[in-house]
């Protein structure tokens, strides 16, 4: 497996996709595949392409295809969620986004989307924590970007 070629496609697919180059992106993702098939990264990585383009069903496949490799792997749980959540699959996209948020207390995403479901499925108490912790993770991350910017 060439490994340093893999890790120069990602980065380079990712940098694309940052600047809304989708389909170059998706082009480099699908590079990094052919070469390394188990790389758990390069299906999240092309899965939430697909989903920030609408393609939701190809991104929650992509999502899956990366936990089958690593079941731990947070950031395809929470992308999971949003596809299942876009699905309006909202028990699933809970489901999807509880793990997330268990594998990674620190993950907005995963607890907006958490609240989402839950304020869909008829639990607005149970949303209204989701929602609280989604917000103070949120301002607790911008607070340490700006003391970064700050110290340079």
């Amino acid at each position: 497996m060439p490994v340093r070629e893999v890790v120069e496609l990602l980065k380079k697919g990712k940098a694309l996709a940052k600047r809304t180059k989708y389909k170059e992106a998706i082009a480099y993702f699908e590079n990094a595949l052919r070469l390394d098939s188990r790389n758990a990264e390069s299906w999240c990585l092309r899965g939430t392409v697909f989903i920030e383009t609408g393609k939701y069903k190809e991104g929650l496949a992509d999502c899956e295809k990366a936990i089958s490799i690593d079941q731990n792997y947070e950031e395809a749980w929470s992308k999971k969620a949003l596809a299942l959540f876009h699905l309006e699959q909202y028990e699933a996209a809970l489901m999807a986004s509880t793990r997330a948020s268990t594998l990674n207390g620190n993950d907005v995403s995963a607890w907006y989307i958490k609240g989402v479901c839950l304020d869909e499925l008829g639990k607005s108490d149970e949303a209204q924590v989701a929602y609280g912790k989604s917000l103070e993770l949120e301002i607790i991350l911008d607070m340490e970007a700006e003391q970064k910017r700050m110290r340079r």
